[in-house]
């Protein structure tokens, strides 16, 4: 029983990544299951006794993709924290900075990313049994990086004087418009991150024994 289980997580594992790159080169709508199976070694069956459709399919793409991006991030972070001086008073703009720096140097990988994130988003606003599962991905999403960022903040003597899920639905509206501005204009717009966005929260953060106004 423990080896078939293991192979159908092995199974599994091989679609999601098989359809991330046919997702990549296609799009969702127009990627063919066929290709999907041809590039994981499967037929179609081994597809539809582990997936009942693609949509199903791209949220278990979304879930590995995003834990790639936590997993990423918290290792910006903490050697963005190794490399800070704690006793400097701007060290949360420092960290944040140099965080920015080194999260972004996926950019082109996160580029494509976002353009199946919007697909599937228009995807789901239009359809509307997917609308509660696209929610629920984005969600767990946002409450992981609630998570980091409180804990960066505790280990540098910070906190917020706004609440966390706002201060995150802040970074990802300006690290997706980032993303759809370097896609569109064909650019490297990499400073709204790494610049204006720590300076942005510099402003939002307060040492933890200072009470907030």
């Amino acid at each position: 029983m423990a080896g078939v289980t293991r192979r159908r997580a092995q199974t599994r594992e091989r679609l999601i990544e098989a359809a991330y790159e046919v997702f990549a080169e296609h799009g969702i709508r127009d990627a063919p299951v066929e290709l999907i199976c041809e590039r994981a070694g499967f037929t179609r069956g081994a597809f539809y006794s582990n997936f009942d459709s693609k949509e199903q399919l791209f949220l278990a793409v979304h879930e590995v993709q995003a834990q790639e991006r936590i997993d990423r991030l918290r290792v910006s972070v903490d050697a963005a924290i190794e490399a800070a001086d704690i006793a400097d008073p701007d060290v949360a703009t420092d960290v944040l900075r140099q965080t920015g720096e080194l999260f972004m140097e996926s950019l082109a990988s996160d580029r494509t990313w976002y353009q199946l994130n919007v697909e599937f988003s228009a995807q789901a606003l239009r359809q509307e049994d997917l609308r509660p599962l696209t929610a629920d991905a984005e969600t767990r999403f946002q409450d992981a990086l609630s998570e980091i960022l409180l804990t960066t903040l505790d280990r540098l003597g910070r906190r917020l004087t706004v609440d966390v899920h706002s201060a995150v639905l802040t970074i990802i509206a300006l690290y997706e418009a980032t993303l759809k501005r370097a896609i569109l204009r064909g650019t490297d717009d990499r400073h709204y991150v790494t610049e204006v966005l720590p300076r942005l929260f510099a402003a939002l953060i307060v040492p933890t024994e200072k009470e907030s106004r």
